[in-house]
C-alpha cells in the first residue's frame, strides 16, 4: 500500500508518493498536514485518478489568473504534464511554494525571469515577464518603477540588483506574493502556514543548537586529547613549570 493510500484512502503511482513524502520530510510535516491538502485537491479530482488540471488550479482553487509566471512553479518543481499534475506535483508546488519566505520568492521570481539561466535579466525580459505577471494591466507604479530602473551600461540586470528593485518598488513583484498568500488562505488558512512555519524553523533551530554542541564536544575532546599527549612527552613537571616549551609538541599535535 502506496502513502497516499494510506493517507488519504486510495492509491497512486509511486512517483506521487515519492514526491509527497519528500515534502513530509523536507517541511517536517504530518499525515494531518497532507490530508489538508488532500481535501482541497479531491475536489477536483473528479475520476479519482490523483490528477488535476492545471486550469482548475487556477480557476477553482486558488483564484488566481494563469500567468507565464505562475506556471514557472511547476517548472521549478519539474511536473510531467504542462496541462495536469497529479497529488505528489500538487503537494510539491503547494508545500514549496508556501514555504518560500521573501528572499526564496525573490529567487524564484529570478528564475522565472532568466528564462536561458545566465544570472541575468535583460531589460527588455523584465518589462516582458513583469507585464506577464500582471496579466498585460500594469498600473502607473509599476510603469513608474520599470522606467526608473537602473540598467548597467549592457543593459542587464542581476540578481542582487533584482533585490534591490523589489526594496524600491515592492509593487512589481506583487503578485508573486499575491500567489503565495492565495495558495495559503485556499489550503489551510495563513495561520495554518504560519503555524508550519514555525515549527520548521525551532526544528532547524534546535538541529543546529546540537551541531553546536556536537562540534564543541569535539573541540574539547580533541582538545584534551593534545594535552594529554604533551603532557606525556614533556612529564608532568615540565608541563606546568615550563608551558613555553609546549610549543613544538603543539605542533605534532595539531588541533
Amino acid at each position: 500500500m502506496g502513502l497516499l493510500e494510506c493517507i488519504c484512502g486510495y492509491g497512486v503511482a509511486p512517483t506521487a508518493d515519492d514526491r509527497i513524502a519528500k515534502a513530509m520530510q523536507t517541511f517536517n510535516l504530518k499525515e494531518k498536514d497532507i490530508r489538508v491538502l488532500w481535501h482541497m485537491f479531491k475536489k477536483h479530482d473528479k475520476e479519482r485518478r490523483s490528477i488535476i488540471a492545471i486550469s482548475d488550479f487556477y480557476d477553482k482553487i486558488v483564484f488566481v489568473p494563469r500567468t507565464i509566471f505562475c506556471d514557472g512553479l511547476f517548472d521549478l518543481i519539474e511536473a510531467a504534464d504542462s496541462e495536469s499534475i497529479d497529488f505528489g506535483e500538487f503537494v510539491a508546488a503547494v508545500t514549496t511554494y508556501c514555504f518560500f519566505e521573501i528572499p526564496e520568492v525573490l529567487k524564484f521570481c529570478f528564475f522565472v525571469f532568466d528564462r536561458d539561466k545566465k544570472g541575468f535579466i535583460t531589460q527588455e525580459e523584465m518589462r516582458l515577464f513583469v507585464d506577464a505577471m500582471h496579466g498585460n494591466e500594469m498600473s502607473t507604479n509599476v510603469e513608474f518603477a520599470l522606467d526608473n530602473l537602473k540598467y548597467r551600461k549592457d543593459g542587464k540586470f542581476d540578481f542582487e540588483e533584482f533585490k534591490g528593485m523589489h526594496h524600491l518598488y515592492p509593487s512589481v513583484l506583487f503578485p508573486a506574493f499575491r500567489l503565495q498568500n492565495a495558495m495559503m488562505q485556499a489550503m489551510g488558512g495563513e495561520q495554518f502556514w504560519e503555524s508550519k512555519k514555525l515549527e520548521l524553523s525551532m526544528q532547524k533551530e534546535d538541529e543546529r543548537k546540537r551541531e553546536a554542541n556536537r562540534e564543541a564536544r569535539e573541540k574539547a575532546e580533541a582538545y584534551k586529547y593534545r594535552e594529554d599527549q604533551v603532557r606525556r612527552h614533556m612529564g608532568s613537571i615540565k608541563y606546568y613549570l615550563m608551558p613555553k616549551n609546549r610549543a613544538k609538541y603543539y605542533e605534532v599535535y595539531p588541533l
